[in-house]
């Protein structure tokens, strides 16, 4: 009997029910999927190691462990990271975001079933997530958005259950976002508001109403008493465009051909019922990331889910060329490739390298009086971790003044605009790292005016320069 290949061949229409390859992988996804995780997010862990480079990458992931080193009443909510801190390598550190990244997918499946989303969309709009450079970044960081997508969607695993208890135990990872930033807790009430709208249960909807209740409450109380942020961070210098999308060289973002499918998908479901309580968290998630871009995995999950909307209905409706659908396939599969590939060889660009930790080290182990340490913000949270001085400002600070003064030195023409906010600020040290070096101007600024006898060069070590400035 022979094969008919044709015959084979013209079932397999891309993502139709009728393509045995890929009912297999939906069938099978929480393996391929966490498969898929794994390898994507190893990638940049696994450079790092080759290059001997840490594990740990990302400014957040640092201003995270500088705050376990000055716990307060205010800030007790970071004891648990002291104290797995205290029993696990600092290597090892990069397995609680993984860790967060495999509980938070199988969760997200599991979450998925019971609502109206088929397994075929679920598979669809993981893998677009898992790829995306806002999902690689926050899940390869130790971040606090992170912690917060797995605990709300712990929570709300917990509130889907039959039992009274379990849906009041939800309360606890729920407890976990509130202590994050503002931001979070409005966007977790808005979700257990639109659960609400969709119970039918008189239950149900009581105890739901209990919860919202204790949080909205206790959050009332964290703004008072914990001074929470309305958004974590920024730990980054950020930029609106660049930051979205991450083939423009942002931090994070989406992918190009990712956009184009939500943009897709949002033409689609305009106005189409069963589509409202997405549109309730667009805007949402819009505003926040046009005031905060550290935001992105919010703005980038919703989106996604455009995204997959959109990738299914393009590609199960018939079209009149069958070859140019599969060729249209081929090259969106490709340049997500391509996209997804690209930012992982530039990750690990965003971790401390081992010549950076070198010198920071150095002054840790030979400043023996507390000086304030001038750099690139983004370099500060590093700064603070490994030498244990005050770097002047930090990005996620609210202090348009030192912000303010730190483009003033930066953009300084000559001495006598650069010696006074040095002076001013009682800046005594000047940390140029290897990426300062090749970025600022050696004709003019900063690094010309070190030229001057008032700075002194104290330690350097492959590109990383500590610089001392006399104050008279």
């Amino acid at each position: 009997m022979k094969f008919d290949i044709k015959k084979h061949i013209s079932v397999q229409e891309v993502i139709s029910t009728k393509n045995v390859y890929l009912n297999h992988l939906v069938k099978h996804q929480r393996k391929y999927l966490i498969l898929l995780l794994l390898i994507v997010l190893g990638i940049p862990l696994f450079s790092n190691y080759l290059q001997n480079d840490p594990l740990i990458m990302g400014g957040e992931s640092y201003f995270h462990l500088s705050q376990t080193k000055v716990i307060s009443n205010y800030t007790f909510y970071y004891w648990p990271l002291k104290m797995i801190e205290s029993f696990l390598p600092n290597q090892l550190l990069i397995l609680i975001p993984l860790l967060f990244a495999v509980c938070s997918i199988l969760m997200f499946i599991e979450v998925m079933k019971k609502t109206n989303f088929t397994m075929r969309s679920t598979f669809f709009f993981l893998t677009l997530l898992i790829i995306s450079p806002a999902f690689i970044f926050t899940f390869i960081t130790i971040s606090a958005y992170s912690l917060a997508i797995f605990s709300i969607l712990l929570g709300f695993l917990l509130l889907s259950q039959k039992r009274s208890g379990w849906q009041f135990l939800s309360l606890i990872p729920f407890l976990a976002v509130i202590v994050i930033d503002i931001y979070s807790t409005f966007l977790l009430l808005l979700l257990l508001g639109i659960y609400l709208y969709f119970e039918k249960k008189e239950e149900k909807i009581k105890r739901i109403k209990i919860l919202s209740i204790t949080i909205i409450i206790l959050t009332m109380v964290n703004i008072v008493f914990l001074n929470l942020p309305l958004m974590m961070g920024p730990f980054h210098n950020q930029q609106l465009i660049p930051d979205l999308l991450s083939d423009l060289g942002g931090l994070s973002g989406m992918n190009f051909f990712t956009l184009i499918l939500s943009l897709i998908g949002l033409s689609i479901t305009w106005k189409k019922k069963g589509f409202s309580f997405a549109y309730m968290i667009l805007p949402f998630t819009i505003i926040a990331y046009i005031f905060n871009t550290q935001t992105i995995i919010y703005l980038t999950m919703i989106l996604t889910f455009f995204a997959t909307v959109g990738m299914t209905k393009l590609f199960e409706r018939n079209w009149n060329l069958v070859a140019l659908k599969r060729f249209t396939f081929f090259i969106l599969v490709l340049g997500l490739l391509f996209s997804t590939i690209t930012y992982l060889e530039r990750v690990p660009e965003n971790s401390p390298t081992n010549s950076e930790i070198e010198v920071l080290t150095w002054m840790d182990n030979n400043f023996l009086s507390e000086r304030v340490v001038f750099s690139d913000p983004e370099n500060s949270y590093f700064i603070d971790y490994f030498t244990e001085q005050r770097p002047y400002y930090q990005l996620n600070e609210k202090r348009f003044f030192k912000k303010e003064q730190t483009q003033g030195i930066l953009a300084a023409l000559y001495i006598d605009e650069l010696f006074p906010l040095l002076e001013q600020n009682e800046i005594t040290t000047i940390y140029i790292s290897e990426k300062m070096n090749s970025k600022l101007s050696k004709e003019q600024g900063l690094l010309f005016l070190l030229k001057n006898e008032r700075f002194k060069i104290i330690h350097s070590y492959e590109g990383n320069e500590v610089w001392e400035f006399k104050i008279y």
